[in-house]
């Protein structure tokens, strides 16, 4: 079994039958770490997780069989090494971001992927190495491409940690034809009130 490093959460927020979220801060890069597990037709993907206490783990695996982990960028390693042992499920990543995982990835993703019951690939190129986003029936889960954090609230990741800011910026709006009820992130609380048009608003 992987020894955990990361911040560890000690329970999970159900958000909907599909749908759960916890976060914990981190004080070696003194920001929240957000992860979330959503309810896909062939079970929980983990999206980014960091650890989650026992018990939380085990009320969420108490509804559904989980299915895999997916990373949304090359950052984003956390607790999946630990998960994909202790669940006997695979990790999927986009193949750049598999180098500065420093873990195996067992399937690659890319543009347009539709996987685990239902689950669609998105690429932002500009943000994170190997950068990606997914749509899935519950919404729009977001890495580092775009962040939720107080005080400033949705914003797109900071051109400092940016590969490429302009063109994130145009990968962005790929996202305005997506249809979805809520966004979750890497980095901060989910997005429950309107997220569509606070999307539109960020990228006008």
């Amino acid at each position: 079994m992987s020894k955990l490093r990361t911040a560890m959460a000690e329970e999970a927020q159900r958000v909907s039958d599909t749908l759960y979220f916890w976060q914990a801060y981190e004080p070696a890069v003194r920001v929240d770490l957000s992860c979330c597990a959503v309810r896909s037709a062939d079970g929980w993907i983990l999206i980014d997780p960091i650890p989650l206490a026992r018990e939380g783990m085990e009320e969420i695996l108490e509804l559904a069989k989980p299915a895999c982990i997916i990373l949304t960028n090359g950052n984003h390693a956390r607790a999946a090494e630990h998960y994909r042992q202790a669940l006997s499920v695979p990790v999927l990543a986009h193949e750049e971001a598999a180098a500065e995982l420093g873990i195996p990835v067992d399937r690659f993703l890319k543009e347009g992927d539709v996987i685990c019951g239902g689950v669609a690939v998105v690429e932002l190129t500009g943000a994170g190495t190997g950068e990606i986003a997914l749509v899935s029936p519950c919404g729009l889960h977001l890495g580092d491409a775009l962040i939720n954090l107080e005080p400033t609230g949705l914003m797109q990741l900071p051109d400092k940690y940016c590969s490429d800011a302009k063109n994130l910026r145009r990968n962005l709006r790929k996202l305005l034809k997506v249809e979805f009820t809520l966004m979750t992130f890497a980095h901060g609380l989910p997005l429950l009130n309107a997220p569509g048009e606070r999307l539109v608003q960020l990228l006008a």
